[in-house]
């Protein structure tokens, strides 16, 4: 769970940053970073890769993607709501 809490985090900053570098509003910045979360499917490769060695890897990257997969599309599908949920906090604090 601390993997793909570490992941999502990273991977959503990482959209943030490109699309505010690309000259993307708020609301594009939050759907690209939700739309690389559900990106893990090349952790199943290299689990694969490292079974041999270590044979729970392969359970801990099907969990992982499993995770990523669930946690990217909920949160592309509410990345609006965040947004305007964002934005209505920010007018109400007083300035």
């Amino acid at each position: 769970m601390i993997l793909a809490v570490a992941t999502t985090t990273t991977k959503l900053a990482t959209g943030w940053i490109a699309a505010r570098r690309a000259g993307i509003g708020t609301p594009g910045r939050v759907r690209a970073g939700a739309a690389l979360v559900a990106r893990g499917e090349f952790s199943i490769v290299i689990a694969e890769l490292g079974v041999t060695r270590e044979p729970d890897l392969g359970a801990l990257a099907a969990t992982y993607v499993i995770i990523l997969a669930l946690a990217g599309a909920v949160l592309y599908q509410f990345s609006d709501t965040i947004t305007l949920r964002r934005r209505a906090d920010q007018r109400l604090r007083p300035s």
